[in-house]
């Protein structure tokens, strides 16, 4: 915002809050004047400004229901209540179908996902009992020189747990 231009509030997130400023009434004098001037050519800011007004007026003339003198009694009654209900009505009430219903889309995903998942990566080539080729295991489809990388990869980690806890201990005994 410079001193002889102004930039639409409303086209930014970063100066949107100016104009909740302006309706709050915590802007300074010269930037409440900049901004009126804008809004008598921005007629998207004179609204804001009509709807801030209004809203502003309702709230001044809302008044809340004053709480009754057993309220607390009531509120702590009804959660002593709950509490000394049976576990399997608590059960029954954490079951209904509407605490589940914003879970169903997602279930609903996870199935389509799976499904696809698992029609994509059928096996593909079949292994015939008569013939097992020496790259392939018959139990999964699972190569050999994949078992030993695994099985590789396995003994380094242990290797690499083992100088560790090495190096630890050996650390922790020449601080004492």
């Amino acid at each position: 915002m410079t001193n002889r231009e102004m930039n639409c509030p409303l086209q930014s997130e970063n100066t949107m809050d100016v104009l909740l400023d302006y309706s709050a009434g915590r802007l300074d004098e010269s930037r409440r004047a900049l901004l009126e001037r804008h809004m008598r050519a921005c007629d998207a800011c004179a609204a804001f400004r009509l709807d801030q007004s209004a809203l502003w007026s309702a709230l001044d003339g809302w008044e809340p229901k004053p709480v009754s003198m057993d309220f607390n009694r009531r509120l702590w009654q009804r959660i002593d209540a709950i509490q000394t209900e049976p576990w399997y009505r608590r059960l029954a009430l954490s079951l209904r179908f509407g605490t589940w219903k914003p879970a169903i889309p997602l279930a609903a995903v996870v199935l389509a996902v799976t499904a696809g998942f698992m029609m994509d990566h059928r096996e593909r080539v079949p292994v015939s009992h008569s013939v097992v080729s020496h790259s392939v295991v018959n139990a999964g489809g699972v190569s050999i020189t994949e078992v030993d990388q695994v099985e590789k990869t396995l003994d380094d980690i242990q290797l690499l747990k083992q100088f560790d806890a090495t190096v630890t201990d050996t650390g922790s005994s020449k601080t004492m």
